[in-house]
């Protein structure tokens, strides 16, 4: 046995760490051609749907996005574009007039999330689907679209009404094939000529009415403004009027309240001046009254006087100083010169007749 040597056991040791490199080398591109081979890798805005070649057919289940298992030979994974598809079509619709219109459709439509393997048991791809749509689009805007006539396009109310229920009758039946519809948009709509010809008279014969309408609206505007305008100067006349006539009553009125305060006053003067004069004439009665009895008070005293001892022989002279005689010759051997009374008596006046001098009793 020959003996081993160093240089041997290092070849041994390399020959072991090549041929471990090698089967791992191996492994690993028999995994890399396994999952180039066997895996597919799903994107994001897609969804799988994986079918087995054997008697199971179709799994029931959607495949997110990712990678999926797929042996050759064994497995089909197919992809479906599960986002909102805008589905335009333009259809020939016949109204219920007889009138042809042509109308612009789209429909949004999409596969249902969670439902691509039921839409795999009936549609081979995506464009499968929108031919399916397409037929019972075509289907219904005949049924229901050709109720409207050709004047109910231009209400939109109608129109809308209509268009959603297409809508729901296409949902009811793509829905058990997992097809959602979402919108039924009508958006350009092209009417027969006919009906244009027709309509353009209809709105020039409308047109024409609403013409003669307005002409008799304006003829009633006027009249009524005419009208307003009369009696608007009738009622400013009467106006006028009336304050002509109140001017004329306060005018009357004011004069009538000058002249009665005028006569007030004047009363009121006459009164005052017929209890002024009444005043006095009690005044004057009363003072003449104290006159007289001031009067009637001093001739009583005066003959008390004259009824005292010397008044006599006072009086007497007094009257003989009131006398204007020429020569008087008196014969004192008769009667004494001194006896006033017998004096008088003899000038011829008698004693109850004398007055004093100064004329006063």
């Amino acid at each position: 046995m020959a003996a081993e040597t160093p240089y041997g056991r290092s070849r041994l040791h390399l020959s072991k760490f090549g041929c471990l490199a090698v089967g791992l080398l191996g492994a690993g591109a028999l995994v890399l051609f396994f999952l180039w081979t066997c895996t597919i890798k799903i994107p994001a805005d897609r969804v799988g749907v994986r079918t087995q070649m054997t008697a199971e057919g179709v799994e029931k289940r959607d495949f997110d996005p990712g990678y999926v298992l797929r042996i050759p030979g064994f497995h089909i994974v197919r992809l479906w574009d599960i986002t909102w598809t805008n589905l335009k079509e333009t259809l020939q619709v016949r109204g219920s007039d007889q009138y042809t219109t042509t109308v612009d459709i789209s429909v949004m439509l999409r596969i249902q999330p969670g439902k691509c393997h039921e839409a795999a048991l009936h549609f081979r791809d995506e464009e499968h689907v929108n031919t399916l749509a397409r037929n019972t689009l075509n289907k219904y805007a005949n049924e229901i679209l050709a109720q409207l006539r050709t004047e109910d396009f231009f209400n939109p109310k109608i129109r809308t009404e209509k268009a959603q229920e297409a809508q729901r009758a296409m949902d009811e039946q793509l829905r058990p094939y997992g097809i959602e519809i979402r919108h039924l948009l009508l958006r350009n709509i092209v009417y027969d000529p006919k009906f244009e010809a027709q309509l353009l008279q209809k709105q020039l014969a409308g047109q024409l009415k609403l013409l003669e309408m307005a002409k008799g609206q304006m003829a009633a505007a006027q009249t009524a403004a005419e009208l307003i305008k009369s009696n608007a100067a009738a009622e400013v006349k009467r106006i006028d009027e009336s304050k002509r006539q109140e001017i004329s009553n306060l005018t009357a009125d004011t004069e009538r309240k000058i002249s009665q305060t005028l006569q007030d006053a004047q009363l009121a003067a006459e009164t005052l001046a017929a209890k002024a004069e009444s005043s006095r004439r009690q005044k004057i009665a009363q003072a003449d009254f104290l006159k007289a009895n001031a009067t009637a008070q001093g001739t009583a005293l005066l003959s008390k006087a004259y009824e005292r001892p010397g008044a006599r022989y006072y009086f007497a002279r007094q009257a003989l100083e009131g006398l204007r005689l020429g020569e008087i010759e008196v014969n004192s051997t008769q009667f004494n010169p001194l006896d006033a009374e017998r004096l008088l008596e003899a000038l011829g006046l008698k004693p109850d007749e004398r007055t004093p001098a100064n004329g006063k009793p």
